[in-house]
C-alpha cells in the first residue's frame, strides 16, 4: 500500500491532491449501503447504545464485512491518489499559464449561465391558496343573508324617495340609542366680533370692502350658538332632497333666506373651483403676490397647517402688517404703484379672514382655505361672485355629513343656520331681540342667540310634537322694502362650491314658505339630474329661466290658512319620510300634524271622490290612449283616492278605540229622553 499523500504541501502551499484524496474518500463513502454507514458510524460513538446479543452479533458480521470492503476501495483509492498526487505535479512545474485559463474557463461558465437565466422566462406567480375553513354542515350551516329593509319603525314605509335611510342617524334614535349624541358646533363669531378693523376715515379700504358685497358679514355673527338646538335639527336633514323633514312638513334654508339674513350675493356665476383646496405651490405664489405674505414664512405656515391653509392668527398678523406698511408708505410718499399694492394686499387679508371666518367655516375652525383667494385676485370682480349660493351649498354639504351617527363636529356657517331657525320658528332657541335694529342691516342682525345646552334631548321632543303655530314660513314680509324678493330664489337643481360640494336646491318641496300651498312635490332626480359636473352647472345656473326654475302653474294658489296643502300630502309625507324622530308617547297630545291630517280626511266625501275618479276612467276608456296617457289617467287615478284611504284609516281608528260607539249611545240615549218628553 502506498503512502498517505493528503495533506501534502508543495512550493509553500497546499497540494492539489488534497483535495482530489477529499473528493474520492467522499466518493467511497457514498458507496458503503446507508444501512451499514448507519451502523458504522454508531459504532464509533464514544458510548455504543446497549443492545441484544442477537442484535451485536449482527452489527459484528457487518462491520466485518465493511473492513474488508473498505480495505479493498482503500487500496484502489491510494493506488488512485498516487496518480492523481503524479499528475497535480507535473502541472504545479508548468508555468502560471493553465491557472488564468482555468479562471476565464470558469469566468465564461458562469456568464453563460447568468445568459441561460436571463433567457429564460420568468416564473409564474404562485396564485394564493384559498383557505379552507372546516365547516360542519349540521353544527355550523352557511349564513342566510338578511332580507332587504322595506320599511321602518315610523317610517318610511315606502323608501322610494329615501333610499338611503337605513344609514341615517334617525334609525338608532327611534330605537332608543345615542340620546346623548351632541355635535359640536363650530362658530368663529367671537373672532369677526374682536377684529381691530381700519378706521372709517380710511375710505381707500370701505369702499373697496362696501363695494365686494361681503361686508355684512361682519354684522351677522354670535358669541354663543345652542349646539343642542342644531343638534335637533341637523338630525331632520335629508341630503336627498336637501330639506329638513318635520311632523308639520318639509322646510330648508333657501337662497331667500340668504340673501335676506346675510344680504351677501345669491346671482353671478358660483365659485367653480377644482376639489377643495390647491397645491402648496400654488397656493405661495398666490400668498407672495397677492398678499405679500414672505416665502420663507409661508412655507413655514403651510407646513403648520399641513397644507395649502393659513392659520387665522397668521392671517391677521398679515393684515396688520400690510396696514402698517401702507400707512408708512402713504407718509413717506413712496412711488403710487407700491401705496396701491400695500392696499389691495391688506384688503385681500381681510377679506379672507371674513369669509373664511364664516360662510366657510370649516371643523378645524383654525385655518381658511387659500383656493377662496383665487376669487380676490381682482378687488373690482369680487361682488359678480355668488357668494350666497356657494356658501349655502358648504353649509349643506356640513349637514349630509351630520346626519350619520358617527359625526362629532359640525362646520358650515352655523349663525345662518341658527339665524333661520330663529326667524322661523318662535318657541325654538333663547334670544333676545335687539332694540335698535333697523332694517338697514341683515335680518340674522336682529337676534342677540343665549347659549343653550348641548344636549338635544329637549329640542328633540319639542320637534316631535311641533304646532303649526309655532312656525312662521313667511319671516321677511316686513325687510322687502330692503332686501326686495330676488327671481333666482325659484331656481331648482344643484347648488356648489367647487367640484368637490354640490347640493341640491329644491324649492318646489318647500313652497309655503314662499306663501304657495304645498303640493306633493316631484322626485328630486327630475328637479336635480344626475351626471352633472361643475361646468353643466354653471351653465343650469346661468340660463335658470330655460329648464331650472319653478313656474308659476308648479307653484300653485296663494295659501289662505297657515296648514294648507293640496289633499293627501301629509299622508305621503308620512309614508316616504321619518317625520318623527322619537316613537310617540301616550301622553302626548295630539300633534297639529295629525289634526290637519285628520281635518284634511274628515272632509273627505267618498261617495263623490269614487264617482270623480269612475267618470274619469270611463272617459279615458272610451277614447284611445297610448301607453303614456294611460300611465297619467292612473296615476291621476291613484292620488284621487288617497283621501278616501285617509278617511277611511282615521275611521278604523275611531272605530277601534270606541270613540264611534261612545258618540252613537250618547246620541241615541238623547233621542231616546227627547221621545220620552214629547210623550209627556
Amino acid at each position: 500500500m502506498t503512502d498517505d499523500k493528503v495533506g501534502r504541501t508543495r512550493r509553500g502551499g497546499a497540494s492539489k491532491a488534497h483535495s482530489s484524496a477529499r473528493r474520492q474518500a467522499a466518493v467511497n463513502v457514498d458507496k458503503i449501503p446507508s444501512r451499514a454507514k448507519g451502523k458504522a458510524v454508531s459504532t464509533t460513538m464514544d458510548e455504543p447504545r446497549p443492545e441484544d446479543a442477537e442484535s451485536q452479533e449482527e452489527n459484528e458480521d457487518v462491520e466485518e464485512n465493511i473492513s474488508e470492503e473498505g480495505e479493498e476501495e482503500g487500496e484502489e483509492g491510494e493506488e488512485g491518489v498516487d496518480e492523481e498526487v503524479e499528475e497535480a505535479d507535473e502541472e504545479a512545474d508548468e508555468e502560471g499559464d493553465d491557472d488564468g485559463e482555468e479562471e476565464v474557463d470558469e469566468e465564461a461558465e458562469e456568464e453563460m449561465e447568468e445568459e441561460e437565466e436571463a433567457e429564460q422566462p420568468p416564473p409564474e406567480p404562485k396564485k394564493p391558496r384559498k383557505k379552507v375553513t372546516r365547516v360542519t354542515q349540521g353544527r355550523n350551516p352557511p349564513r342566510v343573508k338578511p332580507p332587504p329593509v322595506t320599511c321602518y319603525d315610523g317610517g318610511p314605509s315606502d323608501l322610494s324617495l329615501l333610499p338611503g335611510f337605513g344609514k341615517h342617524v334617525a334609525v338608532p334614535l327611534w330605537k332608543g340609542e345615542l340620546q346623548s349624541r351632541y355635535l359640536r358646533v363650530m362658530n368663529n363669531g367671537k373672532k369677526i366680533n374682536n377684529f381691530k378693523i381700519c378706521p372709517k376715515e380710511y375710505s381707500w379700504f370701505w369702499n373697496v370692502v362696501n363695494a365686494s358685497g361681503l361686508e355684512t358679514l361682519r354684522r351677522t355673527n354670535y358669541n354663543h350658538t345652542d349646539w343642542g338646538l342644531l343638534t335637533a335639527f341637523a338630525e331632520r336633514w335629508h341630503p336627498e332632497t336637501g330639506t329638513f323633514h318635520l311632523p308639520i312638513r318639509e322646510m330648508t334654508i333657501t337662497l331667500d333666506d340668504v340673501s335676506s339674513l346675510l344680504h351677501i350675493p345669491i346671482t353671478g356665476k358660483m365659485l367653480d373651483h377644482n376639489g377643495t383646496s390647491c397645491t402648496k405651490e400654488d397656493g405661495e405664489e398666490m400668498c407672495v403676490e397677492y398678499l405679500n405674505f414672505p416665502i420663507s414664512k409661508c412655507k413655514k405656515e403651510f407646513q403648520k397647517m399641513k397644507g395649502a391653509h393659513i392659520g387665522f392668527k397668521a392671517l391677521k398678523d398679515l393684515y396688520l402688517d400690510n396696514l402698517k406698511d401702507a400707512l408708512k408708505a402713504e407718509r413717506l410718499k413712496k412711488p403710487a404703484e407700491d401705496v396701491e399694492f400695500l392696499r389691495e394686499c391688506t384688503i385681500r387679508c381681510y377679506l379672507l379672514y371674513l369669509i373664511g371666518a364664516t360662510i366657510f367655516t370649516n371643523k378645524s375652525m383654525q385655518y381658511v382655505d387659500v383656493i377662496f383667494l383665487t376669487y380676490l385676485r381682482d378687488l373690482s370682480l369680487v361682488n359678480t361672485w355668488n357668494w350666497g349660493a356657494s356658501g349655502l351649498a358648504y353649509l349643506y354639504n356640513y349637514l349630509d355629513a351630520a346626519i350619520r351617527p358617527r359625526c362629532g363636529n359640525h362646520g358650515g356657517y352655523d349663525c345662518l343656520f341658527q339665524a333661520w331657525i330663529m326667524a322661523h320658528f318662535k318657541t325654538f332657541g333663547g334670544r333676545f331681540v335687539d332694540e335698535r335694529y333697523t332694517h338697514d342691516n341683515p335680518y340674522a342682525a336682529r337676534f342677540l342667540p343665549l347659549k343653550g345646552p348641548k344636549f338635544p334631548g329637549q329640542h328633540r321632543s319639542a320637534l316631535n310634537t311641533i304646532r303649526m303655530d309655532e312656525v312662521v314660513f313667511c319671516p321677511y314680509e316686513e325687510h322687502r322694502q330692503t332686501r326686495p324678493f330676488q327671481d333666482i330664489s325659484w331656481y331648482t337643481g344643484w347648488i356648489m362650491c367647487g367640484s368637490a360640494i354640490i347640493n341640491p336646491h329644491l324649492p318646489e318641496r318647500v313652497l309655503r314658505q314662499f306663501g304657495h300651498v304645498q303640493s306633493i312635490p316631484r322626485h328630486p332626480d327630475v328637479s336635480a339630474k344626475a351626471g352633472m359636473n361643475r361646468f353643466t352647472i354653471a351653465d343650469a345656473f346661468a340660463s335658470y329661466l330655460t329648464a331650472n326654475y319653478v313656474t308659476e302653474e308648479m307653484r300653485g294658489p296663494k295659501v289662505v290658512r297657515a296648514f294648507d296643502t293640496v289633499p293627501g300630502y301629509i299622508p305621503w309625507l308620512y309614508r316616504v319620510s321619518h317625520p318623527k324622530i322619537l316613537p310617540p308617547v301616550e301622553a302626548d297630545p295630539p300633534t297639529h300634524a295629525n289634526l290637519e291630517e285628520d281635518n284634511v280626511s274628515g272632509e273627505c266625501d267618498v261617495s263623490e271622490v269614487t264617482k270623480k275618479v269612475r267618470a274619469d276612467l270611463r272617459k279615458a276608456l272610451d277614447g284611445q290612449l297610448n301607453l303614456a296617457d294611460a300611465l297619467v289617467v292612473i296615476e291621476k287615478a291613484y292620488t284621487d283616492l288617497e283621501p278616501v284611504d285617509a278617511y277611511l284609516v282615521r275611521r278604523k281608528r275611531k272605530r277601534d278605540s270606541g270613540e264611534g260607539t261612545k258618540k252613537r249611545k250618547k246620541k241615541k240615549k238623547t233621542t231616546t229622553e227627547d221621545a220620552g218628553t214629547s210623550s209627556l
